[in-house]
């Protein structure tokens, strides 16, 4: 054992060349690297599957990714910000020391995604909105709140960015028709939301001054401002053709009260000796347009028969 340095030396200038120092540190820093390559091998990590981190105001512990390892663990990395949105790269490190008592390190890389994918949340008034025809409308009258579930309340633009919404739709309230409306809302982090709703104008349902019984179906028959009142449900279209022929060009729709109409005036039925067509008279549902006649004039000059769908 005495001679285990010489052989070492003569075998060290053998292979290196004949420097026997240079050799014997050489044939060190070999012994020593394998030393340490040996305890980083050893050094060893398990790791739990990454979690899918969702955008909000929590941090998350990068230690908890860890599962099993060997030596001592330094984690290199801050908690998780989940307020902001990416990939975020985690450095965990393993130390150990060999038998030179050399200190091996092992570092292990893992990746964790931020994400936002909750969509902002538009709640609006009605699924569709009334408008009586000339009466100036807002579309955005009808939206009641736009809101991001992190961020809040998002603000109203005329263009589109993040963290706000706009209503797109155009509505001609000197129109009689159904128009298309959409909110879109976009929050901080690109997530859009849709809802549409219609806007309908119309002539609305005008009662005029009168604070007497209205005619329903139930009642039938009823004294109203211009006298007797009736009503009858027929198919019009020989009675518009009639008012065509007169000049008349006011849209027929029927009101979603059931009276049937000639632009903003109930069609009724009257004598048409004291009420000619194109007249108007006042009932009891608002004002009517003298467009037909019938038999109970004969007996009741005063008598008034409202059109509608009951």
């Amino acid at each position: 054992m005495k001679n285990i340095g010489l052989v070492i030396a003569v075998f060290s200038l053998l292979l290196y060349g004949g420097n026997v120092e240079t050799g014997y540190s050489d044939y060190m820093r070999t012994v020593r690297e394998e030393s340490a390559r040996a305890v980083r091998d050893s050094l060893v990590m398990e790791f739990n599957e990454a979690p899918e981190l969702e955008y909000g105001p929590e941090t998350w512990d990068p230690a908890t990714l860890v599962k099993s390892h060997t030596g001592e663990l330094e984690i290199n990395s801050e908690p998780v910000d989940q307020m902001h949105p990416g990939v975020t790269i985690l450095e965990y490190k393993l130390t150990d020391h060999d038998s030179f008592d050399q200190e091996v390190s092992r570092i292990f890389f893992r990746t964790v995604k931020v994400s936002d994918t909750t969509a902002p949340q538009i709640k609006i008034k009605k699924n569709e909105v009334s408008v009586i025809i000339g009466n100036n409308y807002d579309l955005k009258e009808n939206v009641e709140k736009v809101s991001d579930p992190v961020d809040g309340d998002l603000a109203y633009a005329k263009e589109l960015t993040e963290g706000t919404y706009v209503v797109q739709g155009s509505v001609n309230v000197n129109s009689i028709g159904t128009y298309n409306a959409r909110v879109i809302a976009r929050d901080v982090n690109g997530n859009e939301t849709t809802q549409d709703f219609k806007v309908s104008v119309s002539y609305g349902v005008y009662y005029g001054n009168w604070n007497g019984q209205r005619l329903t179906p139930t009642l039938g028959t009823i004294n109203g401002p211009s006298g007797k009142e009736t009503y009858y449900n027929l198919p019009m279209g020989g009675v518009i053709a009639i008012m065509r022929a007169m000049g008349n060009t006011d849209e027929y729709w029927v009101r979603e009260d059931g009276c049937k109409m000639l632009g903003p005036y109930i069609m009724v039925a009257a004598h048409l000796g004291l009420r000619p067509r194109g007249s108007l008279v006042e009932t009891s549902l608002g004002m009517g347009l003298v467009c037909d006649t019938g038999l109970f004039a004969l007996t009741n000059p005063y008598q008034i028969d409202i059109a509608v769908d009951w």
